[in-house]
């Protein structure tokens, strides 16, 4: 059975791992986490997922961090416990260091026999170092994470050319949507949620056989969202190709798509099925 150190100690070593389901494995259902003193603001009861998701968006981006505690306070009884202990934070980008330092006051209750951590206040003293280095370390996980998406929005063209229309399930989001509103009459305006989505393409392949979209991916500012330029050739089974050109969005939530809207030129669809425009 872990102790009250213990279990702090084994945090924050697994932050420096940057080892997420253990940071969890330390915290309470719901934690009252205070960082104001350095960041401002007002403390928040979050979910150690929460929690851990910050931490993971952030702490990743240096080269390494390595947190230091030390001269614990203790008090405890038999269900709860109040630590206060000292705590120094290195955090690496090559040859540069950050560092911050204070105090910690955490509320420890028992759960399941075991020490969990249900409140966490930092008390900041001071910090050193390169001060620039959380930006370069914040820019550094938003190209990372916009590198990501851009991988998914790839899927999702790689999924239609290959006709591996599963691949649809796992890179849209359970709610996520297709938004039509260039759809002829009679058309759905949305294919909705990630079923949806697979269903409205796995049937293609009745009407379609080999599909091409050569393409331009387009970041922008934010990570979550791209701009798609391109252009299709698709081999009709009953005789015939059809191309158009196109210019889709996509909008992503932790890595998943969550709307892609698709737009086209009209005229020439409705050339090419006998649509009448209205």
């Amino acid at each position: 059975m872990e102790t009250v150190k213990s279990t702090i100690t084994r945090l924050f070593a697994d932050v420096d791992k940057c080892d997420w389901l253990q940071v969890e494995s330390t915290l309470d259902d719901s934690v009252l986490l205070d960082y104001t003193s350095m960041n401002g603001g007002t403390a928040q009861w979050l979910t150690p997922q929460q929690i851990t998701g910050a931490w993971a968006a952030f702490l990743p981006g240096f080269d390494r961090t390595h947190h230091q505690i030390s001269d614990f306070e203790i008090s405890e009884n038999k269900d709860s416990s109040l630590a206060h202990y000292k705590g120094k934070a290195e955090h690496f980008i090559g040859n540069e260091i950050w560092v911050v330092e204070g105090t910690y006051d955490a509320t420890l209750r028992k759960k399941n026999g075991n020490w969990v951590i249900a409140q966490f206040k930092f008390n900041f003293k001071d910090q050193s170092g390169n001060t620039s280095l959380p930006a370069i370390a914040r820019q550094r996980m938003a190209l990372a994470r916009q590198e990501q998406n851009r991988a998914t929005v790839n899927k999702f063209f790689v999924a239609l050319e290959s006709q591996e229309f599963e691949l649809l399930r796992t890179i849209f989001a359970e709610n996520g949507q297709q938004f039509n509103p260039y759809a002829p009459e009679g058309f759905p305006r949305s294919f909705d949620g990630a079923e949806g989505i697979y269903k409205q393409y796995s049937g293609l392949t009745a009407l379609f056989g080999q599909m091409k979209f050569p393409r331009e991916i387009f970041a922008t500012e934010d990570p979550d969202f791209f701009f798609v330029k391109f252009k299709g050739y698709i081999d009709i089974n009953a005789g015939g190709r059809y191309e158009n050109d196109y210019l889709g969005t996509f909008r992503l939530v932790e890595g998943k798509i969550i709307a892609y809207t698709e737009y086209f030129n009209q005229v020439v669809m409705a050339k090419a099925f006998g649509i009448k425009l209205t």
